[in-house]
């Protein structure tokens, strides 16, 4: 009697092990498709989450953003003589050259149209000419601090619209032309319009 429960355990657990092997073979098989299958679903998404990081951090936008950041604030004006940090060498010069001829000047009456017309020749093919004094992101001479209001926001590549609101009703939308220089960004033109 022993010898046949025996033989009926032994029989059971043979069977038992052989659809367990089977089991188990088909599990690792279903496991290996379903990681193929992960694997092969999730690089997509690797490659549209990459795209869409791109996209919607534009790093030129960024970096403009950036130029107004501090510790305690996204909204803070920058130093004074921001030009030479942020602005191309020749962005720089032409805001210079606007400041000596349309902002407070030694220029005679007689000097004024002659040097005028060199600058026109100068500058005219480069950039627009405004018959203004030219300060970046249309800021004054004096200290700024912080901003009631600052919005960067992407018009193309390479181009960008900034909008500054001073407080005491003083609100600029400027128009940003960015170019790397050296591995960064600089400004290469702003167009400042203020509003009402």
């Amino acid at each position: 009697m022993y010898i046949k429960q025996f033989s009926i355990c032994l029989g059971a657990f043979l069977i038992s092990a052989c659809n367990q092997t089977n089991n188990n073979s088909k599990q690792n098989t279903v496991d290996t498709v379903a990681i193929t299958t992960r694997d092969e679903v999730s690089n997509p998404k690797d490659v549209q989450k990459e795209n869409t990081t791109d996209q919607s951090h534009d790093q030129g936008e960024e970096w403009l953003k950036n130029i107004f950041k501090t510790k305690s604030s996204d909204k803070y004006f920058p130093d004074y003589n921001v030009e030479e940090k942020l602005c191309t060498k020749r962005f720089q010069e032409f805001i210079a050259d606007s400041g000596e001829l349309y902002g407070p000047s030694n220029l005679t009456d007689e000097e004024y149209p002659a040097v005028e017309k060199k600058y026109k020749e100068k500058w005219g093919k480069i950039y627009p000419i405004e018959e203004r004094e030219m300060w970046l992101f249309g800021r004054g001479n004096g200290d700024i601090g912080e901003l009631q209001q600052l919005t960067v926001s992407k018009l193309k590549d390479g181009l960008y619209r900034v909008f500054i609101d001073y407080g005491h009703g003083i609100k600029t939308e400027n128009e940003v032309t960015l170019m790397q220089e050296n591995g960064s960004y600089k400004i290469d033109y702003c167009k400042t319009e203020f509003l009402d």
